[in-house]
């Protein structure tokens, strides 16, 4: 086990996916859009070497989506079949780690939306997660809130797990961060972009 200090990281720092635990980095600087100078806070978590690579394989195939891209490029890349979900959106799991991405495809069958799908307890990507998190965290989150007031509130950054193009009638994507239990329970906070406000929240329980 390795100790790694770091600080709490700007909106675009978390949308890498806890790139700054996963590449080893130790430190980041904190940038917001509070008008009030807000101290950095140093957070020290430890992370097992073993299962920060493992949670960056477990994301392998959602980072390797991208949106716009069309449905014959995504599963040439992916090479393993789609299985077509009851509400039209179509999974890609990784017959290695069990994880995947679940995609949306728009009207011209290219990517709209993708989002991370978990495998089981997930521990690989509670390994990210410097505190476990609460219901009572996710649903503190008040339509508009800043990205810096979520930190607060969370305790870390979080890592993306899903990301989608604007919706008709909407200038904004829309991106979900996530921070994950042992217990494969997880709490999702999703903001708009670039502003990074939020827009809603959710929590999932852990399987039984």
């Amino acid at each position: 086990m390795r100790s790694l200090k770091y600080k709490l990281a700007p909106l675009g720092a978390a949308l890498v996916l806890g790139g700054l635990l996963l590449s080893g980095c130790t430190t980041a600087s904190t940038a917001t859009n509070n008008p009030t100078k807000i101290p950095e806070t140093t957070v020290t978590t430890t992370v097992n070497p073993a299962n920060a690579a493992a949670a960056q394989a477990a994301m392998k195939f959602y980072l390797a989506v991208t949106l716009d891209q069309s449905r014959a490029q995504l599963e040439t890349m992916l090479g393993v079949p789609g299985e077509i979900q009851a509400d039209g959106q179509v999974a890609y799991r990784d017959p290695d780690s069990g994880y995947g991405v679940l995609i949306r495809f728009g009207e011209d069958d290219a990517v709209f939306a993708k989002r991370l799908l978990p495998s089981g307890r997930s521990p690989e990507l509670a390994a990210l997660n410097p505190f476990p998190v609460t219901d009572k965290q996710a649903y503190r989150m008040a339509a508009g809130m800043p990205f810096y007031e979520v930190q607060d509130v969370m305790g870390s950054d979080g890592i993306e797990v899903s990301l989608s193009k604007p919706e008709a009638g909407s200038t904004k994507q829309v991106t979900g961060l996530g921070w994950f239990n042992p217990d494969g329970s997880y709490a999702v906070v999703y903001l708009n972009l670039p502003q990074g406000l939020v827009v809603g929240s959710e929590f999932v329980a852990g399987p039984a």
